[in-house]
């Protein structure tokens, strides 16, 4: 195998755990190479974070009352 077609072809016909460790092993390569540099984390205010949970819990509800 010599080119990423190729490699995504025969990741596909992998197992899910076996995937699961390709992943992990292309992480922990970019990881080492610096090519995989983490965004900084994303700040969000209280009033935000309460907003979208209030959001959730409507949407459940909603879906439990079948609308």
């Amino acid at each position: 195998m010599s080119t990423l077609a190729e490699i995504e072809a025969a990741a596909e016909t992998l197992p899910a755990q076996e995937k699961e460790e390709l992943f992990l092993f292309l992480a922990a390569r970019l990881r080492t190479t610096g090519l995989a540099e983490l965004p900084p984390p994303r700040k969000f205010t209280r009033e935000q974070m309460e907003a979208w949970i209030k959001d959730d819990e409507e949407g459940m509800k909603r879906f439990r009352e079948g609308r």
